[in-house]
């Protein structure tokens, strides 16, 4: 019997599609908190499709629905949010690209939104 090598998990993204909430029917959450909401299925996967998520294989995918819902399950007094109905997970490799891009990110300084006094323009003239 030939020994299975088993591969070498790579660093990914996962992304979520889920029905039943008010601003829209679907929402697409994504990385870093992004979240998305659609009235169409449609609109929900062909927006994250084109950010290069694809779809997990079914065992992949199954095994990611059930690990959050076990995680959702464990949430003492129920999740603060509605999570909707998970109806598919879908993933992106994180390339090097990906991971430098993230640290240039991180490491600059965040701006400021506070006006301040010496801005010549004025919001009540």
């Amino acid at each position: 019997m030939a020994d299975k090598k088993i591969p070498e998990a790579e660093p990914m993204n996962i992304a979520t599609i889920s029905a039943g909430f008010e601003k829209g029917d679907f929402l697409v959450r994504e990385e870093q908190g992004n979240r998305v909401y659609f009235d169409f299925f449609e609109e929900a996967f062909n927006y994250i499709s084109n950010k290069g998520y694809s779809r997990m294989s079914r065992e992949d995918e199954k095994h990611w629905v059930d690990l959050m819902n076990v995680i959702h399950d464990s949430v003492k007094g129920g999740m603060k949010y509605n999570t909707g109905t998970l109806l598919m997970v879908l993933n992106r490799a994180v390339t090097d690209a990906h991971i430098v891009a993230a640290e240039k990110a991180e490491k600059q300084p965040k701006k400021s939104m506070t006006p301040s006094k010496s801005d010549s323009k004025s919001m009540n003239p």
